[in-house]
């Protein structure tokens, strides 16, 4: 892996602390024209995706590689986001890239996770907890996923079919709630979000450990559409706690 400088490696660390401001990520990035939307309105995080079969937004390995640094020049944080188990397989991809953040979407054991970590001391690991119906499929491992070294947790939707990630679909609150006193990392939310339903969250984004939110389909112009700069301005204006910082 490329090392960051000094500045901005520290940082990049302070962006997974909650407690500094609402963090905005946005998913499925495919276009370097896209990057340059996210630069302008300030976004913290761009997911892209690699390993993810049949995924709308599924990038091959150099693309990503290209994808991922320029998105790092124009001073966003790419997320590798994916459904790969294989450290090395994962290791591969990063090599050579600035990137740290890695976003295990599916349901990798602890143990995965612990493999992932140990990539390099750099770096950081989202692991997603899947909401589905009236449960978190994941809720009995939130422990150990801590003990394997997950650095924050993403709560998103998991439809009735399966689909994970960029459903659309809404994230039920009342289900989140209860799960968040298990929780000692920080956390973001996905599933639906948007600029018109903030208040439904509201008591999720009071709590300490809340650091930002996942965006994808909101964020895009009508639907499977490109990332829309007025999509992105209303959410990033709405959920920032200084919306004009």
């Amino acid at each position: 892996m490329a090392l960051l400088s000094g500045s901005h490696h520290g940082q990049d660390r302070q962006l997974g602390e909650a407690g500094h401001g609402t963090r905005v990520k946005v998913c499925g990035i495919v276009d370097p024209a896209e990057l340059g939307v996210l630069a302008g309105e300030r976004v913290d995080f761009v997911g892209l995706w690699w390993g993810v079969p049949g995924g709308p937004h599924d990038l091959e390995r150099d693309r990503w590689r290209a994808l991922a640094a320029d998105g790092a020049a124009r001073q966003l944080t790419p997320v590798l986001v994916t459904f790969a188990k294989d450290a090395d397989e994962l290791r591969t991809t990063l090599d050579g890239t600035p990137v740290q953040w890695i976003q295990l979407h599916g349901y990798p054991t602890p143990g995965t996770v612990r493999k992932v970590k140990a990539i390099s001391d750099d770096v950081r690991v989202i692991k997603v907890l899947h909401v589905r119906g009236a449960e978190c499929v994941e809720a009995s491992l939130i422990g150990s996923y801590e003990k394997a070294g997950v650095d924050v947790f993403l709560f998103d939707v998991v439809t009735e079919d399966g689909r994970v990630g960029s459903t659309g679909q809404a994230l039920d609150p009342s289900v989140v709630a209860p799960l968040l006193g298990r929780l000692s990392r920080p956390f973001l939310l996905a599933g639906g979000i948007s600029e018109a339903n903030r208040a439904d969250y509201a008591a999720l984004a009071a709590h300490p450990l809340f650091l930002g939110i996942d965006v994808d389909t909101n964020a895009r112009e009508g639907s499977g559409g490109a990332i829309s700069p007025d999509r992105v301005r209303a959410i990033t204006r709405t959920w920032r706690d200084t919306p004009d910082a």
